[in-house]
């Protein structure tokens, strides 16, 4: 049984997504970027295990963290491995100048 309302649980998952989309709106810098972008994952990874616990009823949401987890982890392991692909080549993380890598 969740002691807190699930309205606080929405509205703290919305803030944290729109903090993260407000943060890859606003940022030119691709970490920043990244971590803005992870804040909005966290937020959707709130959101669908209070909403899964609060239909199924039971406490049996380890499955499901395990898997967002996961799959979280993975994600970070790509980005830092991207990342330090960039530094090698001491190229710039601004997002402006690698948009000219198209051209």
């Amino acid at each position: 049984m969740i002691l807190i309302p699930i309205e606080y649980f929405i509205v703290l998952s919305f803030a944290l997504f729109s903090i993260g989309v407000v943060g890859v709106a606003a940022s030119r810098h691709f970490l920043l970027m990244i971590l803005s972008v992870e804040i909005a994952l966290v937020a959707s990874t709130l959101l669908a295990t209070v909403m899964y616990y609060s239909v199924t009823g039971n406490g049996n949401i380890m499955l499901l963290l395990f898997t967002l987890w996961t799959i979280a982890a993975v994600e970070a392991i790509a980005l830092v491995s991207f990342y330090r692909y960039l530094a090698r080549y001491e190229t710039s993380l601004d997002v402006r100048k690698l948009s000219r890598l198209r051209d």
